[in-house]
């Protein structure tokens, strides 16, 4: 019980965080997204994404492996399977740790219909007996809607090459 009432209290201040912290500029509403570190403030920031967005994710293994990709309607996130309980990707995510993660670059260019925003961030890992360095690249594109900025598509590419 104290769990779940810790569990509430958390979710709402984060979402009263997020709701007091207005997102005037792009790369505000990024570093807000990228800052959320657990589920309830990942959540909190639903109300900055378009209703019709589109959440896209390469990952490139190298050496000869193809890339996976998938994408998914941002609006179907909560619906989608728990990835963690995936027997195939628990398989292959298997001693996998990261063990450094570098603060993002954010930059940002204004272009026709909104503003394309990418933040770069390199993450250090063991996998297995492996040690190396990943860079995640997160390219948002931004828009104006009644008013307001809002996330219209997010493009993720983990490349462990």
């Amino acid at each position: 019980m104290k769990r779940i009432f810790a569990t509430l209290i958390g979710t709402i201040l984060a979402t009263g965080l997020v709701l007091a912290s207005p997102s005037d500029e792009p790369k505000d509403l990024v570093a807000r997204y990228l800052g959320a570190s657990d589920e309830a403030a990942i959540a909190a920031t639903w109300k900055d994404w378009h209703p019709k967005a589109v959440h896209s994710v390469t990952i490139k293994f190298g050496l000869g492996y193809p890339d996976e990709q998938f994408s998914y309607p941002v609006a179907d996130w909560e619906m989608l399977s728990d990835w963690s309980q995936d027997p195939e990707l628990a398989d292959a995510m298997q001693g996998y740790k990261e063990t450094q993660r570098d603060a993002p670059t954010i930059t940002s260019e204004i272009t026709e219909g909104g503003t394309r925003v990418t933040a770069t961030t390199r993450v250090g890992y063991i996998w297995g007996d492996a040690t190396g360095t990943m860079v995640q690249t997160d390219r948002f594109f931004i828009i104006s809607q009644a008013g307001r900025l809002a996330i219209r598509s997010l493009d993720t590419t983990f490349d462990y090459r």
